[in-house]
């Protein structure tokens, strides 16, 4: 057992992935035991790798791999592989999930991973279901007052996107990052029939789920963006808009998080009116002063 010594694997793993398979190691025969080894010592790679290629690499048979994930737990390969996936990033600092990222791929197939893992993310989603709770977030923060959008971190990202445009679009929104004492500056004000709208990937952020119990407490409504189905967060959340992230090995990117803001964005022009006639005034305004 080249990585298990006295029930302990390496730290890189996440500790709950750890005990996992810590629980099932003495109930696995040989074949499997070289599955659960490779993926030990090589936790970044199989974040990209088939059920197929992780047999091979392990030396068994592809059989082998998906009775290991079901011995596990998991339905299948796949089940075991995404939720790998999730339990290494959360266990990473951002320094590491690059250096993993850059193991996982050479320059020449940077971008070709890339892309194969946002296609595998937009392969499995139910785009009947996001549709639906993309319309009927777009209707709550037309029929609210002000919204109040929260993303910290990487999530800064799909939150400015959506803040940006809502703005121009004639909806009064206010942005912000911030943690700790000024946190709760921002959200003060928020009153009822007001919105709030918060990104928490990865991690359950401690001050999303403040910012949802008060807006809750003052008479608003909250939408989630996340890709957790479970997250703790959603018996606050009056919507939620649920997708993996695509990467290269431990490294998850916010290309998917953005799109869903965009999709948000234009479900929101379709029902607002004003949201052209606003772009047109700013245009007429900035080519009457000379910025065109």
């Amino acid at each position: 057992m080249s990585s298990i010594n006295n029930g302990c694997l390496k730290l890189t793993m996440n500790v709950e992935y750890r005990k996992k398979i810590q629980r099932v190691y003495s109930k696995l025969t040989q074949s499997q035991r070289k599955v659960a080894e490779f993926i030990i010592d090589n936790p970044s790679k199989i974040t990209l790798m088939s059920a197929d290629q992780l047999a091979k690499a392990s030396g068994v048979g592809e059989t082998t791999v998906i009775r290991f994930a079901r011995i596990l737990g998991y339905n299948g390969y796949s089940d075991m592989k995404e939720d790998f996936q999730r339990a290494l990033v959360n266990n990473m600092t951002s320094s590491k999930k690059v250096e993993e990222g850059l193991k996982a791929a050479t320059s020449e197939t940077i971008l070709e991973g890339l892309l194969k893992t946002h296609q595998a993310v937009f392969a499995t989603m139910n785009i009947l279901e996001l549709t639906k709770s993309l319309k009927n977030a777009a209707r709550m923060i037309y029929d609210a007052k002000d919204v109040y959008i929260f993303g910290e971190g990487a999530a800064t990202v799909p939150a400015m996107e959506l803040s940006f445009w809502l703005n121009r679009f004639g909806k009064k929104t206010w942005l912000f990052n911030t943690t700790g004492r000024s946190f709760f500056e921002h959200i003060v004000n928020i009153r009822e029939g007001d919105i709030s709208v918060g990104f928490a990937y990865r991690k359950i952020n401690f001050e999303i789920r403040i910012l949802f119990a008060e807006t809750r407490k003052r008479g608003g409504k909250n939408i989630l963006f996340t890709d957790r189905a479970l997250s703790p967060l959603s018996e606050l959340a009056d919507e939620m808009i649920v997708t993996d992230r695509g990467g290269i090995g431990s490294y998850r990117s916010m290309a998917v998080p953005v799109i869903m803001s965009d999709a948000l964005l234009f479900e929101f022009a379709t029902i607002n009116e004003m949201s052209l006639e606003n772009l047109r005034t700013l245009e007429k305004i900035r080519k009457e002063y000379g910025y065109e």
